[in-house]
């Protein structure tokens, strides 16, 4: 019951985008997808989901992706874009309904409410869509996927969230409510793939991390092995150490206490 894909390689306008990547995933687990900009983090999320047609195999919970019929996808994984762009008047409360009906428990509408309650979005649901700032838009999105797959766990089988750069456009405090909600879902039985920027955040919320450089693996595994000086210096084309406050150093902030 884990997500693995075998030698996915991805050619977009003739360029090849993603060489023979290796990719797992397993419930239970945040798994991150990290590297530089250009690396292939998002081609390979899309990948993974099956918006890019690929060479190679991807098998979720032990059947091939191409098996799955396109609603027993939608009750089985949600897919969070790094942008949604939407050009009808829709409420708070009916962009969260879109997830709810693609999911398995449309029969509940409460779960609307409820996941926005969890994004920090109670009371927003009669809102226009349109008329809120782009973190809270983010937000709304994450509570459609949320309630399109509610229970991390049915019959017995994980589900699974597949998240595009979720705390782009987030101040710090929903930044770290997003990250537990990913480890929350984790928590509870379900697999949690993310594409992130922040390598602290990564540090303090994967379980593994995937380090993608120029369309190729450069490190997979758990963070603390895969997190050093040297790869992150060699991937990322500038010195960096972990756990060393500069010298002479002015003020910095890292939420470190954050899971204590």
């Amino acid at each position: 019951m884990s997500l693995i894909a075998r030698t996915l390689t991805l050619t977009l306008d003739r360029k090849e985008i993603l060489h023979a990547v290796n990719f797992t995933a397993q419930p239970g687990e945040v798994t991150a997808i990290v590297g530089p900009n250009g690396s292939g983090k998002s081609s390979l999320l899309k990948a993974l989901v099956g918006e890019h047609p690929t060479c190679g195999q991807i098998t979720l919970n032990g059947r091939a992706l191409s098996a799955y019929r396109p609603w027993e996808l939608a009750a089985l994984r949600g897919v969070l874009p790094q942008a949604t762009v939407l050009a009808f008047p829709f409420t708070v409360l009916e962009v969260v309904r879109l997830g709810l009906a693609a999911g398995p428990d449309a029969a509940r509408p409460e779960i609307a409410e409820e996941a926005l309650a969890r994004v920090d979005l109670a009371g927003y649901g009669a809102r226009p869509y349109q008329d809120l700032s782009g973190g809270e838009q983010q937000r709304v999105q994450l509570a459609r996927v949320l309630a399109q797959v509610w229970h991390p766990l049915r019959q017995g089988a994980p589900r699974w969230l597949f998240l595009d750069e979720p705390v782009s456009s987030l101040d710090i405090a929903h930044q770290l409510t997003v990250m537990e909600i990913a480890r929350a879902f984790a928590r509870a039985g379900g697999g949690v793939v993310t594409v992130m920027h922040d390598l602290n955040l990564t540090a303090m919320y994967a379980d593994r991390v995937q380090i993608l450089s120029k369309g190729r693996t450069a490190g997979a595994g758990p963070v603390a092995e895969v997190l050093t000086d040297k790869r992150l210096s060699e991937v990322y084309g500038c010195p960096l150490r972990l756990s060393t406050v500069p010298p002479a150093a002015g003020l910095f902030l890292l939420p470190q206490t954050a899971r204590m």
